[in-house]
């Protein structure tokens, strides 16, 4: 059911979603070198105009989570594919649990995911430490402020982007379900399809980015072939792209995207798997770059269907409603205190 599961039940899910969590520093870091991923031996087809050729649909469910868990603190790599089986065994996503408070999220047996093999005990690979780099004092305390007024929704403006269903966020991390990724090229651009809201069209000659008075959602791509790797440079990205923390995710909860600068690498390393490191540059918010690297893999049997996020969706209108209850509720107490 991972490709057709009903989009109205997915909005409370993402609204309760946990961040992650960072920690703030009072001191600059040594500025590092940039990011250079490993080497790959494979050499793709060629599209009749002779680019490497990575088109079709791709999925990247992981295990693996974005920051590398304090048990395995030191450890970079698994040891073997039987170790990472039983850690993969032992952290499944959504297992019963007779203690669990509340409804949680959908169990396995309304999924069909396709985990992809993964050795690192972390999607972040830089730091070495698997977490992210320092929050700068200045962004720690946005982040407070940021955070403080999460829950106050006085209008359907003050939903974040995937709630309302206008956007998901680049770069895109894991997410529960519907994260079939289709890749199409024609001469001199590549498109990037995802199955949940986002379509990124990329230019490959060489343009400029556009002027920094204009913002979307996902930034303004613009991408290089360096070898057979796809290089692609993002900036431009929104401020009001800004909550995070929720499916899909790459950055916790309360962190503005506006002076994001991303490079990703897409690296194929085989007929069915691409190595896929996003490099994210902000000094604006974090003390030094960091990055992550998440296996994409070959799905030919994935249908990806239309992303009906809004049908039958009536989550906004009845939270907003509640939330106008608790207000006459809140006010009377108040007034009877009185």
């Amino acid at each position: 059911m991972s490709h057709r599961v009903l989009k109205s039940a997915v909005l409370p899910v993402l609204a309760v979603a946990a961040s992650l969590a960072v920690e703030p520093v009072t001191a600059q870091a040594p500025t590092p070198k940039p990011f250079t991923p490993p080497p790959s031996t494979y050499s793709p087809p060629r599209t009749p105009w002779g680019d490497p050729d990575l088109m079709g649909v791709w999925d990247y469910q992981s295990l693996v989570r974005m920051e590398r868990p304090p048990d395995l603190a030191g450890k970079a790599r698994f040891a073997n594919e039987a170790e990472y089986r039983a850690w993969a065994k032992a952290n499944a996503p959504n297992r019963e649990n007779e203690n669990q408070q509340g409804v949680g999220a959908y169990n396995e047996w309304w999924n069909d995911r396709n985990f992809v093999f993964n050795l690192n005990t972390s999607l972040i690979i830089d730091p070495p430490n698997g977490r992210f780099p320092p929050l700068t004092p200045a962004a720690e305390e946005r982040r407070k402020e940021i955070l403080a007024k999460v829950n106050e929704l006085a209008s359907w403006e003050d939903y974040h982007a995937l709630m309302r269903c206008i956007a998901s966020v680049t770069p895109n991390a894991p997410q529960a379900y519907n994260s079939g990724t289709y890749i199409m090229q024609s001469p001199g651009w590549v498109a990037i399809i995802r199955e949940r809201l986002d379509t990124r069209l990329i230019p490959l000659d060489g343009r400029p980015h556009i002027g920094q008075n204009i913002r979307h959602w996902n930034g303004d791509a613009v991408g290089r072939w360096e070898g057979n790797t796809l290089v692609v440079e993002t900036t431009n990205f929104t401020d009001k792209q800004r909550l995070g923390g929720g499916s899909g995710a790459s950055v916790p909860a309360g962190i503005p995207f506006g002076n994001f600068h991303l490079i990703e690498h897409f690296v194929p390393v085989s007929a069915n798997r691409i190595e896929y490191y996003a490099t994210v540059t902000d000094p604006t918010t974090w003390t030094r770059p960091w990055t992550f690297n998440l296996p994409w893999e070959r799905d030919d049997d994935y249908k990806i269907f239309e992303y009906a996020c809004h049908e039958g969706n009536y989550a906004l209108t009845n939270s907003l409603r509640g939330e106008r209850i608790q207000e006459v509720e809140a006010a009377k107490k108040r007034e009877a205190g009185r």
